[in-house]
């Protein structure tokens, strides 16, 4: 439990760094922040699963592409569902969910739950 709590604190700290360094993305305050980091957390532990083994069949002809647009989609999904969160272009934003699942896959390699 510990670990899952440390990967939505340091998630919500990438959300903060991304608002802070990408000029398209806007967040209105800390514990929207914190709000998001948690739900990013939540999804990738449980939405992301069950996106992957749906999409199974179609990963080996696509060679691996279905898998990286489901990595692409789960916190895109919940960015664009979170209040005060605003994100100008569609340029900026693949960019940022991109930074923003490979810093949370490298979290989840890191920090094991115990």
């Amino acid at each position: 439990m510990t670990g899952f709590l440390l990967r939505i604190i340091i998630n919500a700290v990438i959300l903060i760094m991304l608002a802070v360094e990408l000029p398209g993305v806007i967040v209105d305050t800390l514990g929207g922040t914190l709000l998001g980091g948690a739900i990013v957390g939540l999804a990738n532990a449980a939405i992301r699963p069950i996106l992957l083994i749906a999409a199974l069949p179609f990963n080996l002809p696509t060679l691996g592409s279905i898998t990286f647009a489901t990595n692409i989609f789960t916190p895109f999904m919940v960015v664009k569902t979170l209040p005060g969160f605003e994100i100008s272009s569609l340029m900026t934003s693949i960019i940022g969910v991109m930074l923003l699942t490979l810093c949370s896959f490298a979290l989840s390699k890191i920090i094991h739950d115990r």
